[in-house]
């Protein structure tokens, strides 16, 4: 299939570039900076332009929307620009998708609609979901949302807590804990990501919120020990209790065990296996030092 990845540069999206091309689709990557590999047509451009939008949708049958402001930092900074261009650039993309009749609208959400605690950037996902499903009753657009887990492997952005876990330990520094570290994650290493992102292409995901996360929900406390332990216990755990944000992620996650019956999917490198992979990506990646 002929297939738009929006963000298709980024840390996500360039894993499920991937695998669609290893999987014989042909690819075209929508982003502001110049995708990881050549194999593939490229259109250098925002979300929020609808020329730019038209062009890239040009011969297309399925989009997967994956560009979004997400650093949760960034939001707090950036409230407008985040509304606009997260809620925004879905309605525009599903509009001209609409028009051009494309066979599937595959949005990246997030397992932060679980608990819609005060953070815009759970707005703007929840928001999109629901223009998505919105698009599909009045015109016929179908779709698949996919809330995805916390992920985590190779190119990462570098602002999640296992990306800085891991920069600190290399780094012989301290990990610090913001909070009491009770707060829960279903990690996913990226690769078991993109394969349950292609899995969504089957006939069953189509109109469907479907999960993609790792199966074990653990504490960032367990996640600090647990790279000390890679690190030879020679790496020291601060923790600061007054430092807990109120409008952080408890970890309340649901519908994995469906996600995994309706597409035949399910992670398959454990959280410890995936810290050595991507920790050898951080000691070897040329682009990365």
């Amino acid at each position: 299939m002929n297939i738009l990845v929006t963000g298709g540069s980024g840390f996500i999206g360039s894993h499920i570039v991937d695998k669609l091309i290893q999987y014989n689709h042909t690819v075209k990557v929508l982003d502001l900076k110049k995708p990881h590999r050549k194999d593939l047509d490229f259109v250098e451009g925002s979300i929020m332009d609808k020329n730019t939008i038209r062009l890239a949708m040009k011969d297309i049958e399925v989009v997967y929307h994956l560009a979004a402001v997400s650093n949760i930092d960034l939001v707090k900074e950036n409230p407008l620009q985040t509304v606009e261009y997260n809620v925004m650039g879905t309605a525009y993309l599903l509009d001209e998708a609409r028009e051009q009749d494309i066979k599937r609208f595959i949005f990246a959400s997030s397992a932060m609609v679980h608990e819609l605690k005060g953070h815009l950037y759970t707005f703007s996902k929840h928001a999109s979901e629901q223009l998505c499903n919105n698009y599909e009753i009045l015109y016929n657009l179908p779709f698949t949302i996919f809330r995805f887990g916390t992920v985590y492997g190779p190119r990462n952005r570098g602002a999640d807590v296992i990306s800085i876990f891991i920069e600190n330990a290399l780094n012989k520094h301290d990990l610090h804990i913001n909070g009491t570290g009770e707060k829960k994650r279903n990690f996913i290493y990226v690769e078991d990501l993109a394969e349950g992102a292609i899995a969504g292409l089957a006939e069953e995901a189509k109109n469907q919120i479907l999960t993609i996360a790792g199966l074990v929900s653990t504490s960032i406390m367990d996640l600090a020990m647990l790279i000390r332990e890679v690190f030879d216990d020679k790496i020291n755990i601060q923790v600061d209790n007054q430092m807990d944000r109120e409008d952080d992620y408890e970890g309340i996650i649901s519908g994995i065990d469906e996600t995994i019956t309706l597409l035949n999917w399910k992670p398959k490198v454990n959280l410890f296996d995936g810290l050595l992979k991507t920790i050898h990506w951080y000691k070897n990646d040329a682009a990365y030092k």
